[in-house]
């Protein structure tokens, strides 16, 4: 057995161990590599796939998952097939590319059969296609064997048939899977030392330095010009250091969003015309590095300066990096006469980092999760958690690493902090209608001095949201292990998470310790389904009554759902709230 099949193997003993849906090993095995293969491409915890990604039952309309990224200005569908064995068929992968198509791009649903365990997703992509908000989907076509096996020599030209990144569908063999899961393992990204060469001016011969530099307090920087192929030789070098480009970016806040973004598009056309490409520095607004040492020659070597540094993280610039690699990549020869500016900025403050990465972070949606990570707060409830025999994830890999095994549940921060957001913060209709606007006003919270949550989320170890979030994490993992044997004769539970989270704290109240009596977390369930049930049913009435379709998805992201919930348990919203969560402990 080789080193790929003994990673994924064990993970889909453990996986198979820990979600056991059927008698039958084989169907186990096959559940297993599902959970396996959305967990490491999406970066999520077991759990969580299963929990609401995995599309569970029979009646799946041949999806195996699918998840909906909330980008805050528009959405990322995330949707899979996987299979368990070793040879590529071309029919499947057609069959899964047309089904997308049909159910989703088309609302054609004619003649397809087995997809009632889809309806959730089907009716989440059809509520915000009504609201105008943009859904770009990332199609997955994973399988257990290689794109290149003499064993099964059809593999090769149905990938290359098929695989076409460039347009969202990728098919993924258990290399790929492998290479992932040992990049996650690596715990420490390994030095990176890397000399950059500015470009001389090419103005004026008295005075040819194309270097400007200065310095700020104990910060210095540096302002040049260089070839864009040396920004693609230190993405070279990242990845032959440390196994992937990804860990140059560990303090970017962004993601590469793909050639078919607007910014990115024109950039990529610019690139491509040769009468454009020598104005790109004009036209770009070029890369932003932190390292943690910069070298600021006196005099030039050779007639040229150099520039050495120390473990560069380019925060700013990651679209324009990954535009230039891709070309770069297909034929260097398209990057001739093509220029990039820089900024590099020597500093290990960890606030200093996190301003300039905001701040020069203006043009696509910041992804707040990554951004509140290192956040003191966070820091202090993982220990909370893994005192608890909770995997507390904060940042991406973490997963993956070896110690996640000794946990016997894994959770993201962000669920945590979403399910707090509707429980002890009494919004559920906003934890489930955005959760990139919880984890910015989270951000805020952590961030900026007066603001109404700052006592509970500036990192003080007296504060009282450590046990806050413990306690919610307890409600959603009672709902979520409730929800499996109940949503068959239930249909709203798959639909309800944050209002059932929020009904049982309104039942059970402030003190935190019953939140682990099984017996009151039941009873608590039992009457928050019982009226979520009857404000359905009297919502569903008053739509029909005017002709309207009833959306399950539309009703809970709604206030009205809050509303209507507390009404019929005589709730009454409290006026001092932020005061009021300070000494909930």
């Amino acid at each position: 057995m080789n080193n790929r099949e003994l990673f994924i193997n064990g993970y889909l003993d453990r996986i198979s161990a820990q979600f056991p849906q059927s008698t039958n090993s084989s169907e186990n095995r096959n559940l297993a590599f599902e959970i396996f293969s959305i967990a490491a491409i999406l970066d999520k915890p077991f759990q969580e796939v299963y929990d609401n990604i995995l599309v569970k039952g029979k009646k799946d309309g041949g999806f195996d998952g699918i998840w909906f990224q909330d980008q805050g200005e528009y959405f990322v569908m995330h949707v899979f097939q996987c299979k368990n064995k070793k040879g590529l068929a071309a029919n499947e992968v057609d069959k899964f590319k047309s089904d997308f198509r049909d159910i989703f791009s088309y609302g054609n649903k004619v003649g397809k059969q087995n997809v009632e365990n889809l309806q959730r997703w089907m009716d989440e992509y059809k509520q915000l296609s009504e609201q105008g908000i943009v859904i770009e989907s990332k199609l997955y076509f994973v399988y257990n064997g290689l794109n290149d096996d003499p064993e099964y020599g059809n593999n090769t030209p149905i990938y290359n048939t098929y695989n076409d990144p460039e347009n969202n569908f990728k098919v993924i063999d258990s290399n790929d899977l492998y290479d992932k899961v040992a990049n996650f393992a690596r715990q420490k990204r390994a030095e990176i030392k890397f000399i950059f060469h500015p470009e001389k001016s090419n103005i004026s011969a008295l005075d040819s330095q194309g270097l400007y530099t200065y310095a700020i307090q104990d910060i210095r920087a540096a302002n040049f010009r260089i070839k864009a192929t040396e920004l693609c030789e230190l993405m070279t070098y990242e990845k032959k250091t440390n196994g992937t480009i990804t860990s140059l970016f560990e303090e970017n806040i962004r993601s590469y969003l793909g050639v078919k973004v607007r910014a990115n598009k024109r950039m990529n056309e610019t690139l491509n015309r040769r009468d454009e490409a020598v104005y790109f520095p004009f036209l770009n607004n070029g890369i932003t590095i932190i390292c943690e040492e910069l070298s600021l020659p006196k005099q030039p070597q050779n007639d040229m300066y150099l520039l050495p540094v120390i473990n560069p993280q380019i925060v700013n610039g990651l679209q324009t990096s990954w535009v230039l690699y891709s070309n770069y990549q297909r034929n260097p020869s398209l990057l001739k006469d093509v220029y990039v500016n820089v900024r590099v900025y020597e500093s290990k403050d960890k606030n200093l980092i996190e301003k300039i990465t905001d701040a020069t972070n203006t043009q696509t949606p910041i992804n707040y999760r990554d951004k509140i990570s290192n956040k003191e707060f966070n820091t202090l409830t993982k220990e909370v958690f893994n005192n608890a025999g909770i995997n507390y994830i904060t940042k991406r890999g973490e997963n993956f690493l070896k110690d996640s095994i000794h946990y016997k549940d894994a959770v993201e921060s962000e669920t945590v902090i979403k399910f707090w957001f509707a429980t002890f913060f009494e919004e559920p209709q906003t934890a489930k209608n955005s959760i990139a606007s919880v984890l910015q006003r989270i951000f805020d919270a952590s961030t900026y001095e007066q603001h109404p949550l700052e006592k509970l989320f500036d990192g003080n170890k007296d504060s009282a949201i450590y046990q806050q979030l413990l306690s919610a994490y307890r409600i959603y993992r009672f709902v979520q292990n409730q929800k499996s044997s109940l949503v068959g004769q239930n249909e709203v539970l798959a639909y309800a998470d944050e209002l059932m989270c929020y009904g049982i704290y309104k039942n059970i109240g402030a003190v935190l310790s019953h939140y682990k009596d099984e017996n009151r977390l039941r009873q608590a369930y039992n009457e928050t389904l019982a009226s979520i049930n009857t404000i359905v049913v009297n919502e569903k009435a008053a739509h029909e009554k005017v002709g309207k379709t009833f959306s399950y998805n539309a009703y809970f992201k709604k206030p009205k759902s809050k509303i209507d919930f507390d009404a019929l348990n005589d709730i009454i919203e409290s006026d001092t709230l932020f005061e009021d969560l300070k000494g909930i402990r």
